[in-house]
């Protein structure tokens, strides 16, 4: 899967894309927002809020590439609070959590503000 990335404004180095490795799933789990609160009688009550993008993380995970596309991905990450993520999913505006890069992998990991719509 291909993942695109971008920044929020105009930066001719804020683009690039990054070819996943196969059969990651960089969405992750699906939540609600939700809490159980026990009661007296051993029971449980249940606050059910619904979904939210806002509570997905992205995990992007890639074969390391050259130090060139590298060096741009670690520029997003300490320069961007937040920036846009393209997937087969949709367009998401994220924060940068944090990016690890070992000699074999490397790793983004994105906190989801919102889904971008077309309005």
């Amino acid at each position: 899967m291909r993942v695109h990335l971008s920044t929020i404004t105009f930066d001719p180095y804020g683009a690039l894309h990054l070819d996943l490795m196969a059969g990651d799933d960089p969405h992750g789990e699906s939540r609600r927002r939700m809490n159980r609160i026990a009661t007296l009688d051993g029971g449980a009550a249940f606050n059910d809020f619904g979904y939210s993008n806002a509570d997905m993380t992205i995990t992007l995970r890639w074969k390391t590439m050259e130090s060139d596309k590298e060096d741009a991905v670690r520029r997003l990450a300490e320069l961007y609070a937040q920036i846009r993520v393209s997937t087969d999913r949709g367009v998401f505006l994220a924060g940068i959590e944090r990016y690890i890069k070992t000699n074999a992998e490397s790793q983004l990991s994105l906190l989801v503000a919102e889904k971008q719509t077309g309005d």
